[in-house]
């Protein structure tokens, strides 16, 4: 005899069905299908709806999980539209896991996803925006589209519920040191005055290269074995192409290998864990420079100012590579360590990219290279020379 809960579990899984059904009628561009198969699920009513538009969200982002994918990447490549949605489906699903990586926790507090509403079957997205049930099903379908179509990506980290192992030495910058950085970097952004600002970053970013030696002549002296860490940064468009030029010159100046996707808009970094962390920061600093000089420049066509960023990369790989031989360190301690880092990251990225290929770039505009030069030869580079002032 069938019980009403095993029936109403058959409804919910069907429905859920119909959802993810509806979303793959989406993409295959067919609007009043999707209607159809909207309204069919809603007239089953808000409850059996509202179970089946989780349980659809749920597995399309535990596919995902099995994809190589973190809950951050899901969120960056995501429509905003549809920005609420997604953290909401990420915390509901991974609140059942109580084994998690400590990446996963850390992308999850960035990302704000924390389950905070009441009742299994009453998205908190429904609620907060004052849908009808049809919108909001609607949402989940339009959702559920976007994230079955995302590919397959290296995995970084184990995933949910996977064993790990917990560092006795744990990598990466110490999290005072972090605290610090954020705090120089939050004042940065806030300060109204550009040459406060810069100081501010300046000494943010001296602080992470001093942490930086300091912890591989330490490595060297304990003889630590070396691993590499890998990390995805989501660059905004447009000219996705040239920020990851820039990416990629930083990382190379900073013993770090990338890898970009374009049809992503996302580059890997595969290095050290506290090298990515300065590659990082350095790449969006850089970034956000050449994008004040590209605003006060002349011209607005799409040739000037892709030109431009490509110039701007190709000048600064020139100023990393003198700053790099001016600023190298006479301690030989350095040299096994940093040899040993090498060999792992090495290891690591061609484990993760056995085919991957060199792409390059050309330019259409003239004016736009020489600006991006200049703009390049004024970037600051050199954070150690100056000083907060008071």
């Amino acid at each position: 005899m069938r019980t009403h809960d095993r029936e109403t579990r058959g409804s919910v899984a069907v429905l859920a069905a119909r959802l993810t059904e509806a979303a793959a009628v989406r993409s295959r561009g067919a609007p009043r299908a999707v209607s159809a198969y909207v309204r069919d699920v809603a007239a089953h009513g808000p409850e059996q709806a509202g179970a089946a538009a989780a349980s659809a969200l749920g597995h399309t982002v535990e596919l995902l999980w099995q994809r190589g994918w973190l809950p951050a990447d899901v969120v960056a490549a995501t429509p905003r539209s549809l920005s609420t949605l997604v953290v909401d489906v990420v915390a509901a699903q991974t609140a059942q896991y109580r084994q998690l990586h400590p990446r996963w926790r850390q992308q999850l507090a960035e990302i704000g996803a924390e389950v905070w509403w009441t009742g299994a079957h009453l998205p908190s997205w429904a609620e907060s925006k004052r849908l009808t049930l049809v919108d909001a099903l609607s949402r989940a379908v339009d959702l559920i589209a976007e994230l079955m179509v995302l590919p397959q990506l290296p995995h970084l980290v184990p995933g949910p519920g996977e064993s790990f192992t917990h560092e006795t030495n744990p990598t990466g910058v110490d999290a005072r040191v972090l605290i610090r950085v954020r705090g120089l970097l939050a004042k940065a952004e806030s300060t109204p005055y550009p040459e406060e600002a810069e100081a501010l970053s300046a000494k943010a970013q001296e602080l992470m290269a001093r942490y930086a030696f300091e912890q591989a002549v330490v490595e060297g002296i304990d003889d630590r074995p070396q691993d590499a860490a890998a990390h995805r940064l989501w660059l905004q468009a447009p000219y996705q192409g040239p920020k990851a030029q820039l990416v990629d010159v930083v990382a190379g100046a900073n013993r770090c290998r990338a890898v970009f996707y374009p049809k992503l808009g996302c580059v890997v970094l595969v290095g050290h864990e506290t090298d990515v962390e300065i590659v990082t920061m350095l790449s969006r600093s850089l970034q956000v420079q050449a994008e004040h000089a590209l605003n006060a420049s002349p011209s607005r066509s799409r040739a000037y100012r892709h030109s431009f960023l490509v110039a701007y990369a190709h000048r600064i790989r020139e100023r990393l590579a003198r700053a790099g031989a001016q600023a190298a360190s006479g301690d030989t301690r350095l040299v096994p360590v940093l040899a040993s880092r090498d060999a792992a990251v090495t290891a690591r990225f061609e484990a993760m990219f056995p085919g991957v290929r060199v792409r390059r770039s050309s330019v259409s505009s003239a004016d736009g290279w020489g600006a991006g030069l200049l703009a390049a030869d004024r970037a600051d580079l050199h954070p150690s020379r100056r000083r907060i002032a008071g």
